[in-house]
């Protein structure tokens, strides 16, 4: 008794890593495409991290923060597009920290408020650590003359657009839960 319960531990843990690593493996994939394609930029890393939503719902926080960090590291040591990649190490994590935001505060309005903060925080570390390691001359000579009021509009489509995909997670989720997490019972065997 004590042995079968021994070796039906063992499948589920090996049927977990062998999901994350696949759902890291596919991320991977998604971000090395986004970077042969200038259009992908900010549109691949997105789509890398809305693939922790299954593992998310199938194996929990630790098994996706485990996954991102795998993805982020893979992605920074062979990826295509620094900046994808570096879009990928601040915001990637999102769709994991989304639910524990959406819970702990109750009122919609606080809670946009803090995912904008959240968004245009970050989004301007990120731009600054990347002309910390990257110093592109062209980069900086085109915002310098583009101003300041170019780079708050940025910032402020940037937030739109992450807004628009924090409800789409919520349809994702949904999604899974009605159609694709039935036909995955394979999972939890």
């Amino acid at each position: 008794m004590a042995k079968q319960k021994s070796k039906t531990a063992a499948r589920k843990k090996t049927m977990s890593i062998a999901f994350c690593g696949m759902m890291c493996a596919l991320s991977v994939t998604l971000m090395l495409l986004g970077g042969l394609v200038p259009v992908m930029l900010y549109a691949a890393p997105l789509a890398a991290a809305v693939l922790l939503l299954p593992v998310l719902v199938e194996y929990g926080r630790k098994a996706a923060w485990l996954t991102w960090l795998a993805t982020a590291l893979c992605v920074l040591i062979i990826g295509v597009d620094k900046e994808a990649a570096f879009f990928y190490l601040f915001i990637g994590y999102y769709p994991i920290l989304k639910w524990d935001i959406d819970r702990k505060i109750s009122c919609a309005g606080w809670r946009m408020a803090v995912k904008g903060l959240l968004f245009s925080g970050i989004t301007g570390l990120m731009y600054l650590l990347l002309s910390l390691v990257f110093p592109a001359q062209s980069l900086m000579t085109e915002f310098g003359r583009a101003g300041v009021g170019m780079g708050i509009v940025l910032v402020v489509l940037m937030v739109a657009c992450l807004s628009v995909y924090d409800r789409l997670l919520i349809l994702l989720v949904v999604l899974y839960d009605r159609r694709i997490s039935r036909k995955m019972k394979f999972l939890n065997r």
